[in-house]
C-alpha cells in the first residue's frame, strides 16, 4: 500500500457489500488500486463471514465464507460498517467469528459488538497529522440484533413509522395514507452524545447508518432528521446505505449526506431486486481540519457474482447513473459536474 497522505488524506468509501463467491481474489476488479491508493478506505459488510452458525428464523439470510475476507484485504479496506440488518443472520457464533477473522486482518469494524458498549466505541484512526472517527448504528433492527448490556448486536437508532389519512376517509373511502417516519428520541440523544464526545478527540468525524426503505430512491423522513442530527452533532461527513439503490446526496449545514450508495458487491439472488440494484458509485472526498473538501463520485455498476465495473462518467452506463444522480439530488439542489473521469460534488 502507498505511504498515507500527511497533509491531505483521500478517503474513498463504497455501499454494501454482501460477498460469497467461488474465488476471493480480483473480486473488485479495476475497483482495487482506487480502493488501496486512498489513505482510507471504507464500506459496509452486510454479512458475516463464517460456514457455521444457527439461521434466523423468518428472514432473508445472507451469509459468506471465512475466505471472502481475504478480498476485502486485497482491496485495501480499513474500516467496515458492521451495524446493519444481516450480522446476527447465523447467530451470535457466526457474529463473533467475524469480528475476530477481521481483526485478525488489520480491518476495523464498526458498529457492532459482543455488547452495547463495544457496539457503540468508534474506530479512531491517524493519517498525518489528522484523527478521524468513525462511528456506525442500524435503523432497521431484526428481532433480537439489537446490541444490549449483555448480549451482542448492532449499535441502534430505531425509527418510529405512522400511517395517517390524507382525507376525510368518509369522504374518500381508500384514500393511501401518508407516511410519517422519526427517529426515537432516547436512541437520537445517545447518538448525538456519542458524536459529541468523539469529536472532543478527533479532527473529523464520519458516522454510517444503515437506514430507509428497500428498493426506493425515497430519502425517508426519519433518514434527514437522524442525519441531520449527526451533523448537528458534529459529524462532518454521513454514509448511508441499505435501500439497494442509489438515494440523493444533500448539505446540510455544509456537510454531506451520501443517503444510499447502494450495492458495491452483493452476490445473493433476491427475489424484489431489478437492475436498479447494479447501479453503485464510489465517494471520494479529502480530508482536513475544516472539514471534507474536494467530493467527486465514480459511477460503477455491478451485478451478482462479477466484478464492479468502473464507468466513464461521460457516455453509456457512467452518463446514465450521473443522470439518475441529477434527478435523484434536485430537491437538495446539489450540483454535479463531470470532469475527467470523476464527478465532481458541489452544494447547492
Amino acid at each position: 500500500m502507498p505511504p498515507r497522505a500527511k497533509d491531505s488524506p483521500k478517503l474513498l468509501a463504497g455501499g454494501d457489500i454482501a460477498i460469497n463467491r467461488s474465488e476471493a481474489k480480483g473480486a473488485f476488479g479495476k475497483l482495487i488500486p482506487l480502493l488501496r491508493e486512498a489513505d482510507v478506505s471504507f464500506a459496509n459488510l452486510e454479512l458475516p463471514l463464517s460456514r457455521g452458525g444457527k439461521p434466523a428464523p423468518e428472514k432473508i439470510l445472507l451469509r459468506g465464507a471465512p475466505d471472502m475476507a481475504h478480498a476485502l484485504t486485497e482491496a485495501g479496506f480499513d474500516v467496515m460498517a458492521f451495524a446493519n440488518n444481516h450480522v446476527l443472520d447465523y447467530g451470535e457464533d457466526a457474529f463473533a467469528e467475524t469480528m475476530s477473522l477481521m481483526d485478525s486482518l488489520g480491518v476495523a469494524l464498526v458498529g457492532g459488538g459482543m455488547n452495547l458498549t463495544q457496539a457503540r466505541k468508534p474506530i479512531l484512526i491517524e493519517r498525518g497529522s489528522l484523527r478521524v472517527g468513525f462511528l456506525a448504528y442500524c435503523s432497521v433492527i431484526p428481532r433480537g440484533f439489537e446490541a444490549t448490556a449483555s448480549d451482542p448486536g448492532v449499535n441502534p437508532i430505531r425509527a418510529h413509522t405512522a400511517y395517517r389519512p390524507w382525507r376525510d376517509l368518509s369522504e374518500y373511502p381508500g384514500t393511501p395514507p401518508r407516511i410519517d417516519t422519526w427517529a426515537e428520541p432516547a436512541h437520537l440523544a445517545r447518538m448525538k452524545r456519542d458524536i459529541r464526545n468523539l469529536k472532543k478527540k478527533t479532527d473529523l468525524v464520519v458516522v454510517n447508518h444503515h437506514w430507509g426503505t428497500s428498493m426506493t430512491h425515497e430519502v425517508m423522513d426519519f433518514e434527514r432528521e437522524i442525519a441531520h442530527a449527526s451533523i448537528d452533532a458534529g459529524a462532518d461527513l454521513v454514509l448511508g446505505g441499505h435501500p439497494h439503490v442509489l438515494q440523493a446526496i444533500e448539505f446540510y449545514k455544509g456537510a454531506p449526506i451520501a443517503y444510499s450508495m447502494g450495492n458495491l458487491i452483493f452476490d445473493f439472488e433476491i427475489p424484489f431486486f431489478t437492475d436498479e440494484t447494479h447501479d453503485t458509485f464510489l465517494f471520494g472526498c479529502t480530508l482536513t481540519k475544516q472539514g471534507v473538501r474536494e467530493l467527486y463520485l465514480m459511477p460503477v455498476t455491478a451485478g451478482v457474482f462479477s466484478k464492479p465495473r468502473l464507468h466513464s462518467p461521460s457516455r453509456g452506463e457512467g452518463r446514465r447513473i450521473v443522470d439518475v444522480m441529477n434527478a435523484l439530488n434536485e430537491p437538495f439542489g446539489t450540483r454535479l459536474e463531470v470532469q475527467d473521469e470523476r464527478v465532481l460534488i458541489s452544494a447547492p
